[in-house]
């Protein structure tokens, strides 16, 4: 990540570099039927941990967390006990020090022993301050996990900018959701600076990558969907740094390499030539994300690539991504 990207995502949020049970990272759950791998490598990728069934992380630092995709939101856990008794003389003993506070409710795996309501109002009557529902200086959450109650600060969330992303000009029917090629940027930042896509497509993963102060470059063999992804930077005021080039010569490197293969039933024909692909993408960077329609994790062993990670994307309707991170060998 650049000096100027790192500085616009910190702002006020609290660092650790040692693991603290005080910081938390809270992530969305996927829908019953649905497998979303990506949730827990993004998370661990931003703050060091990942997170349990609960999309609870107990981490090491909540400062890349506004820029996530998944991660709903960064705590400084306040009290937490086994039960919810326990959890109210924790927080009386914590005695926070917050005026103007709000309480607000979370059931995870667990259940509140009475009402959400009351057991906000509980929570409320331990903290020597006035609550302030409608300007809260403190928003404070309520948590209910099977393990027990945990009651936390929230201190930072993410600012969703890659939403706006959504509504670009150019797209088609295989274009990478903007959530989705924003947490595939985000498993190789931090640390890369700079970026490259080898098959860019109409530019989700570089618009991301441009979101986040990062140098990034893409490439297409297709004159057309090139241009649509130029169109598309340049709409949203990013440089369209895209070539017309084959992924099996493109010459640019980088930190990292994010890119999503072409898949389908269109593209077909693009099976024949992976090997080829990954045999010279290899040479582009230290570290890369491919995502396909196949586990590619044995042709990208073939290629040299080490460490390799697979992780599946699988939506109500069976359609799955494999998202492949892995190393170069060197």
């Amino acid at each position: 990540m650049s000096e100027k990207s790192s500085e616009r995502y910190k702002g006020q949020v609290t660092h650790n570099p040692q693991h603290s049970p005080h910081l938390i990272a809270l992530c969305i759950r996927t829908n019953i039927g649905e497998t979303n791998d990506l949730i827990a490598a993004e998370c661990e990728s931003l703050t060091g941990a990942r997170p349990d069934a609960d999309g609870v992380a107990v981490c090491h630092t909540l400062d890349y967390i506004p820029q996530a995709a998944y991660v709903r939101m960064g705590l400084r856990r306040i009290a937490h006990a086994p039960t919810f008794d326990k959890l109210l003389e924790a927080i009386r003993q914590a005695a926070p020090q917050m005026p103007d506070f709000r309480i607000e409710a979370m059931t995870l795996s667990g259940r509140f022993p009475l009402p959400e309501m009351q057991a906000v109002i509980a929570a409320a009557d331990q903290i020597l301050f006035y609550p302030n529902l409608k300007a809260p200086k403190h928003r404070l959450l309520l948590v209910a996990q099977n393990t027990g109650f945990w009651l936390g600060e929230i201190l930072v969330e993410p600012a969703q900018d890659y939403a706006r992303h959504s509504d670009k000009p150019y797209h088609v029917s295989s274009s990478l959701p903007a959530r989705i090629a924003r947490a595939l940027i985000n498993l190789v930042t931090p640390p890369a600076r700079s970026l490259v896509d080898p098959c860019c497509g109409t530019g989700s993963i570089l618009l991301e990558a441009h979101a986040l102060g990062l140098e990034a470059h893409g490439a297409d063999y297709n004159p057309k969907i090139m241009s649509m992804a130029r169109r598309n930077l340049e709409h949203f005021g990013y440089v369209p740094a895209v070539d017309y080039a084959d992924a099996r010569a493109w010459s640019r490197t980088a930190d990292a390499l994010v890119t999503d293969l072409p898949y389908g039933r269109r593209l077909e024909p693009a099976d024949a030539i992976l090997p080829d692909i990954l045999a010279h993408t290899v040479r582009l960077a230290p570290v890369a994300v491919y995502v396909a329609g196949d586990d590619i994790s044995r042709n990208l062993a073939v290629a040299g690539y080490r460490e390799i990670e697979v992780l599946r994307i699988i939506k109500h309707n069976n359609f799955i991504r494999y998202v492949h991170r892995a190393r170069a060998r060197g």
